[in-house]
This record gives structure tokens, C-alpha cells and sequence, in this order.
């Protein structure tokens, strides 16, 4: 699970939610438990005071894996203050849920856009931009792709005539 790492499954997990004076990248394959243990490493990290919520940011790639992350840490904040004896931990806690909105917690084109919309001069853009909804950036993609291919398959690019080849014949041999 840590990248370039060779540890079982056990003590990469441990390390995850143990190790927090360290940076680490965890590469894992879908439904292995990544947001699980993320979302116990930030509430360490905030339990013992380590940061304040204001200063996470946790990114996903999809809307609903986002939504779900931020969901699970609150619910997890909340199970840990439940259960906190410890009242400089039960204090980080609380802070925690009470300023959970300020973090930066949902996908990776929502934290870029947060960014942009901090520095929109210094970013060139427009500060009333608006991010694009999945179906629409899907047509926004498709749109910008097929003009690309129609101004390469018009260009004189040998390389793009023999991948395409390359793919006709591997559909045609799959038949």
C-alpha cells in the first residue's frame, strides 16, 4: 500500500495511521481501504494536535468519492469525541467538527478551483469562472478531442494513421 515500500498489508495500514510526523503516498487499487485509513491518519493528526482543520487538504478524483471522504471523517470526528476522556483531545476535537467546512476536503478539481479563485489575476482567469459538472466537461472533452482528431487525420501524420491501423487490426483479429 506505501509506494516503494515492501510491508505487509498490516504494518502499512499501521503506518498510515501511526507515523504522522512523516509524508507518505499511498498507492492502493480501488476498494483496498484507502479512505479508511486517511480518514484515520487526519483524525490522529488532529487529536493530538498536530494541525487544525483549516490546514487539511484531502483530495479525491470523483464527486461522490469526495462527498464520501468528507462524510467519513466527520463521522469518525464525532465516534472520537464520543469516546475522548482526554480534554486537550476532546478541545482539538471539537474544533475539528465545529470548522470541518473550512478544509479542503472533496475532489482534486474543486481544490484547484478553491486555489484559482484565491489567485485569479496571478492564474489569468476569469474570477467568476465556474467548474464544469461531470456531464458537461464529459461534452466539453469529447468536443475538443474530435477537433483535434479531424485536424491530425487532415495533417499529413503517419504516426497517427499507423496507431489507428494498429487498432483496426486488433479489433478485426478479436473477431
Amino acid at each position: 500500500m506505501i509506494a516503494g515500500a515492501k510491508v505487509s498489508d498490516a504494518a502499512a495500514r499501521d503506518r498510515i495511521r501511526t507515523s504522522l510526523d512523516e509524508s507518505l503516498i499511498i498507492e492502493a487499487s480501488a476498494g483496498t481501504g484507502k479512505t479508511t485509513e486517511l480518514v484515520q491518519r487526519i483524525v490522529n493528526v488532529l487529536r493530538t494536535g498536530r494541525t487544525t482543520i483549516d490546514r487539511i487538504v484531502a483530495v479525491a478524483f470523483t464527486n461522490k468519492a469526495g462527498r464520501e471522504l468528507k462524510l467519513r471523517l466527520r463521522q469518525e470526528l464525532d465516534r472520537c469525541r464520543t469516546a475522548s476522556q482526554d480534554p486537550d483531545e476532546l478541545r482539538h476535537l471539537e474544533h475539528a467538527l465545529a470548522h470541518l467546512e473550512e478544509a479542503a476536503i472533496g475532489t482534486i478539481h474543486g481544490f484547484c478551483a478553491q486555489i484559482l479563485r484565491e489567485r485569479p489575476v496571478e492564474a489569468r482567469v476569469d474570477p467568476d469562472f465556474e467548474e464544469l459538472d461531470e456531464v458537461a466537461a464529459r461534452r466539453v472533452y469529447n468536443g475538443v478531442f474530435r477537433r483535434w482528431m479531424q485536424r491530425k487525420l487532415n495533417e499529413d501524420s503517419p504516426g497517427l494513421r499507423r496507431a489507428l491501423a494498429r487498432l483496426a487490426a486488433e479489433k478485426d483479429s478479436e473477431h
